[in-house]
């Protein structure tokens, strides 16, 4: 140990003596800095099994597209809803909608944009009239035989609209493919599957189900062109609106979060604040002291027919580790949204995937008045934009889940923490019992009880509690959350109550916790299950009822504490691994600028990683190790010789295995 430290001394003192200019030079590509922030290989395997289980349901016989609402597409507003089902082989149309009550909405279209300049349908955009919809009592159904139309059309909207009216004059119900589907069609039909990849290095038929091929890992498309391009979109791309981007609310260097200590940071002039400076804004955009003091940010879920009335107010979700917490659960409530996003779950508009969510948050965030007219007050993301946008986003953070079945911890008090978390039965109320792992399978945003393991919606209470942050600094302007879904809530607000089940890994450093930052520590967090709130819920007495003495949670304080221990460990050992990942591929980085952004990006996840096991009071070895780690890649960030960098990377990774074998036993 001491001979590290002398080193760190002894180069430290070298690397001072020569300029970084003079070691390192500008590549042609400077490699985006926030590319590295997990395997770059990881989406080509996501790829890769996506199309496996795609083959395994039919592959591209059975395309299963919902349709909804749109935020930022339908031109009128409605509560029903449908879904499409596309034999792309075939030429195949089926389309079943729920909930329309005026017939006039009958005809259904398919959009190719060939325009470049905006997802929303327009002139020069081809069209594809499926059919008309033919009432069937409480359904409208279109069955269509589209010959082989889909061998030179590719699929970007599914739009129904007013009887006589083209997707440009009339959108009501809108939905679209997934990223992953919009690849393996374009794969499969010999097209180059996005802008940047080599068509020779596309297609791998290795078998065939049908005329549907599966992929081999190594040879599915590289993603690395179109991630690049959508770290470039979400933290620079304003979309000709109010100065926003998607990084204003999701900074890398926050854990893609913000939060009031993190708000109080921000210069005055920020896009954060525009609702304080821009005239059009100050009204019905924001509730700056709701922003400022508690974090939230105003949504209207529910549409923009009365901005002084319908709306709530949501914190920040952080974005990491999204494709652990999407997939939707079979609860019969998601017919959309196909995908689950936000807080309530249907986040996204339309068909409900993470790919439609950047066209909700622009029409949302972004616009210059709150007219949000599409070309005037913004534009909307092309096509190539919400793909890019939404492989960025795939591409952060974990990719796998932890198996808490074999995770060994050296900390008592946090082992412990995990048996509470995973014990799902009290045996007569003699075991603690957290049942944590039944909601959050293995610390992820699964429900474990059906066999399958699934994102679900749940109404935990969280709304009933008392003294809410929001409600001591604006009652007035904080409404009742109604959760999932659109239709009156008796208790206030819009929804059925639930709020989606977020991955958990991560809490420890992304809090306030709850969709309302109700709670501001992740002890608080665990404590709020043993709150009436939470046991009178209708998911609280669903624990009570599958527990055999009869029991919900009931934790003491001091097991309150072990389970925010194990939550704080877990978490800290993620910070670990990303820093690590992150100051790895650092040493593949020629430009200075980018290396020196990459250092910064590991520098603030060793000290997250500080931050959060301090705050439990655990493992004060690995703190000081990680201390350690820290400083070497300030000084790393800093060194004018590539080689020296390097060196001083690896004395941080060094300490940063040393702090995780602290840390796991």
């Amino acid at each position: 140990m001491k001979k590290r430290y002398l080193l760190i001394a002894a180069l430290l003192s070298l690397t001072l003596v020569y300029p970084a200019s003079n070691y390192f030079t500008p590549s042609d590509e400077a490699v985006s800095p926030y590319i590295s922030m997990t395997k770059a290989d990881s989406l080509e395997y996501a790829f890769a099994s996506w199309s496996e289980r795609h083959v395994a349901n039919g592959g591209d016989k059975n395309v299963v597209m919902s349709l909804g609402w749109s935020k930022g597409l339908s031109v009128e507003h409605t509560y029903a809803k449908g879904k499409a089902r596309l034999d792309l082989i075939d030429g195949k149309v089926q389309v079943e909608v729920e909930g329309l009550a005026d017939s006039e909405i009958s005809e259904v279209w398919l959009v190719d944009n060939l325009n470049d300049s905006s997802v929303l349908p327009e002139t020069e955009d081809n069209y594809l009239h499926v059919g008309t919809l033919v009432s069937e009592g409480d359904r409208a159904v279109l069955s269509a035989d589209v010959g082989n139309a889909f061998g030179m059309f590719e699929v970007d909207l599914i739009v129904v609209s007013r009887a006589g009216q083209a997707p440009v004059e009339s959108r009501v119900l809108v939905g679209s493919s997934s990223l992953m589907q919009r690849m393996y069609t374009r794969v499969r039909s010999g097209r180059v599957p996005f802008e940047g990849q080599e068509p020779g290095t596309v297609l791998a038929a290795l078998g065939a189900l049908g005329t549907q091929p599966v992929f081999a890992s190594d040879l599915v498309p590289s993603f690395d062109p179109l991630i690049e391009q959508g770290a470039d979109l979400f933290f620079n791309e304003t979309f000709a609106g109010n100065g926003r981007t998607c990084g204003t609310c999701h900074p890398a260097e926050h854990n893609f979060t913000i939060d009031p200590e993190f708000i109080a940071t921000l210069p005055d002039d920020d896009p954060l604040f525009v609702a304080e400076f821009v005239p059009a804004l100050m009204s019905n955009f924001e509730k700056p002291e709701l922003m400022r003091k508690v974090g939230l940010i105003l949504e209207n879920t529910d549409g923009f027919g009365d901005l002084a009335n319908s709306f709530t107010m949501r914190g920040v979700p952080h974005t990491l580790a999204m494709g652990n917490a999407l997939t939707p659960g079979a609860d019969g409530t998601t017919t959309p949204p196909d995908e689950r996003t936000g807080w309530s779950g249907d986040g996204s508009p339309g068909s409900g995937t993470l790919r439609e969510f950047a066209i909700g948050a622009v029409t949302q965030h972004f616009p210059q008045t709150l007219g949000r007219t599409p070309n005037v007050d913004f534009r909307l993301p092309t096509d190539a934009e919400l793909d890019a946008m939404e492989a960025f986003q795939l591409f952060l953070g974990r990719q796998d889940e932890l198996d808490l079945s074999t995770l060994a911890l050296s900390s008592e008090v946090a082992a412990r923490g995990q048996e509470i978390f995973v014990a799902a039965d009290s045996v007569g109320g003699t075991v603690a019992a957290g049942k944590c792992n039944t909601c959050h399978f293995n610390g992820g945003a699964n429900f474990a009880l059906t066999g399958g393991f699934e994102n679900r919606n749940f109404n935990t209470g969280v709304e009933d509690l008392p003294d809410q942050p929001a409600d001591l600094v604006d009652a007035a302007n904080n409404p009742p959350d109604g959760g999932f879904g659109r239709v009156p809530n008796p208790n206030g607000g819009f929804g059925d109550g639930s709020f989606n089940t977020p991955v958990i890994v991560e809490a420890a450093d992304t809090g306030p916790f709850f969709h309302n930052n109700s709670v501001e520590t992740v002890e608080g967090a665990v404590a709020f299950y043993n709150s009436d709130a939470f046991n009178n819920s209708p998911i609280g007495q669903f624990l009570v009822s599958v527990d055999s003495g009869g029991v919900g949670i009931d934790l003491e304080a001091t097991q309150v504490v072990a389970v925010g221990a194990f939550l704080r460990v877990i978490n800290a050992l993620e910070n670990n691994r990303s820093a690590n990942e992150t100051a790895t591929f650092v040493k593949d980085v020629n430009d200075f600028a980018t290396a020196q952004s990459l250092l910064g990006l590991a520098f603030a996840e060793v000290e997250d990683a500080i931050e959060v096991l301090d705050g439990g009071g655990l493992h004060p070895a690995a703190v000081k190790d990680l201390k350690a780690a820290k400083t070497s890649l300030e000084i790393a960030a800093i060194t004018g010789i590539p080689f020296f960098r390097d060196l001083f990377i690896d004395i941080a990774l060094d300490f940063i295995e040393d702090a995780d074998q602290d840390i796991l036993a």
